[in-house]
């Protein structure tokens, strides 16, 4: 996969492969326009009370206090090298280096007397200097809770040899090579199953419970590290044989954390008479969501759907890994899913499809004001690709990319690093997607608008 993450500073690890916040976007981002305004103003009577009050000499302080303003002086430093190194200005705030690191400096300048203190600078400091509403800081508590959008349960980012040269910036053992394929170990969540069990940045994965996977790709590992969430059926531990950095093999035993992710399909098959239609409402794509729609469209397939309607109306996002494979489901292969631009030179790269589809009956999407971020980026697949028609109003418009970083003291930053554009490079960010249809179209209309989009891909 080439969706991006970005590689791991000395002092901090990526927590996850790709966090979409599009489930929260269309309800919060004009409050928190709203709020940067307001903190703008802050920082600036602030910015001036430092300023003077750095003339009047530092206040002796304690060893504990020292220790703990030193910790808050790190902190902001870790994140001001976080933001200087990955984030892009996707949306043209008018985010500048000089203008980061000034700000920097005068929030090293003031007292930071506890630990809310520090935190409540960075969040100033990502406020001000960024103007990103999808950009934030947040506690070790909150990042806690964040690992319910590990998709692998046990806190791997497992990534292809290609990927982990390029995003880590280490090498490959001497022996191996980026065409070899393998999955590799690209981060992991300090602290979780997978780093207390030994797993290290730069293993490859060479078997899952026996298992030899050389031939699968980082997500289907992952969905093999999950393992099931039934009651009846759970398996608290998983094996796995790694090779390290050295090249020696070695077994490590991981506890797997029993998870309880609720299901985000609803499902049934309609009966019109001359045909059956196999209804999919994908409320949200979590780690569940690929299982779930892929159960579901084989279920009614079997019961005779001659089509199908996937309903995306108020689902506001969630793992865009999930949305990626679950376009994988209805396109052909080498078929395009999207274009990610990153860095500074928004540099491109194309996600495909691989392998055949699970169905190619006809399918409609249905969409509205609601449908963000993940659910674009499938549903902008689905209709360049001439697969799908989208019917419904316009969509929300959020396709920025976001890459989790866990920093020295388990608090996080949550950092745009690019933006996503559909096979056919509409920008989604903003823009939205426009349906083909308003309200549901007849069979016929439907087959003429899918036979003028093939014709204009061939033209």
């Amino acid at each position: 996969m080439a969706l991006i993450v970005p590689p791991p500073a000395d002092s901090l690890e990526v927590a996850a492969l790709v966090w979409d916040q599009g489930e929260v976007a269309s309800q919060t981002e004009d409050r928190l326009l709203e709020v940067l305004k307001a903190v703008g103003a802050r920082v600036d009577s602030a910015v001036g009370t430092f300023t003077n009050l750095s003339s009047f000499g530092r206040v002796e302080q304690s060893e504990e206090a020292q220790q703990i303003t030193q910790e808050g002086q790190e902190l902001i430093r870790e994140v001001w090298g976080v933001v200087a190194d990955y984030y892009l200005d996707a949306r043209g705030a008018g985010f500048d280096l000089d203008s980061w690191t000034a700000l920097r400096d005068r929030y090293l300048s003031q007292p930071l007397p506890t630990h809310d203190a520090a935190y409540r600078a960075i969040r100033e400091m990502l406020a001000y200097g960024l103007k990103d509403p999808y950009s934030r800081f947040i506690t070790p508590t909150e990042f806690q809770a964040m690992r319910k959008y590990d998709v692998t349960g046990v806190g791997l980012n497992l990534a292809t040899a290609e990927e982990f040269s390029r995003k880590s910036g280490m090498s490959l053992p001497d022996d191996r090579s980026d065409a070899e394929g393998g999955v590799w170990v690209l981060g992991m969540i300090k602290g979780g199953a997978a780093d207390g069990a030994g797993i290290r940045q730069g293993d490859e994965i060479l078997r899952v419970n026996g298992q030899e996977i050389s031939s699968l790709s980082p997500f289907k590992v992952a969905g093999l590290l999950q393992g099931t969430d039934s009651e009846n059926d759970f398996d608290s531990f998983v094996e796995l044989e790694v090779r390290r950095r050295d090249s020696s093999l070695e077994s490590v035993r991981i506890d797997r954390p029993k998870r309880t992710v609720p299901t985000p399909v609803e499902a049934f098959l309609e009966d019109r008479g001359d045909k059956k239609v196999g209804h999919v409402h994908l409320t949200a794509f979590n780690a569940r969501a690929l299982t779930d729609v892929t159960a579901a469209v084989k279920s009614m397939e079997s019961q005779g759907a001659a089509e199908f309607i996937l309903d995306l109306r108020d689902n506001r996002g969630g793992l865009v890994q999930e949305g990626v494979e679950i376009a994988k489901l209805f396109l052909e292969d080498k078929a395009p899913i999207v274009v990610t631009q990153t860095g500074a030179m928004r540099d491109e790269r194309a996600v495909r499809a691989v392998g055949e589809p699970l169905t190619s009956k006809p399918l409609t999407i249905l969409v509205n004001e609601h449908t963000a971020s993940a659910s674009e980026i499938f549903a902008g697949a689905l209709r360049d690709n001439c697969r799908a028609l989208l019917v419904g109003t316009k969509t929300y418009g959020k396709g920025l990319i976001q890459s989790v970083y866990e920093l020295s003291d388990s608090s996080g930053l949550v950092l745009t690093v690019g933006k996503y554009l559909t096979p056919l490079r509409t920008d989604i960010d903003r823009e939205g997607l426009k349906p083909d249809f308003r309200h549901m179209p007849s069979s016929s209309a439907a087959a003429e608008q899918l036979q003028a989009c093939r014709l204009s891909h061939q033209a």
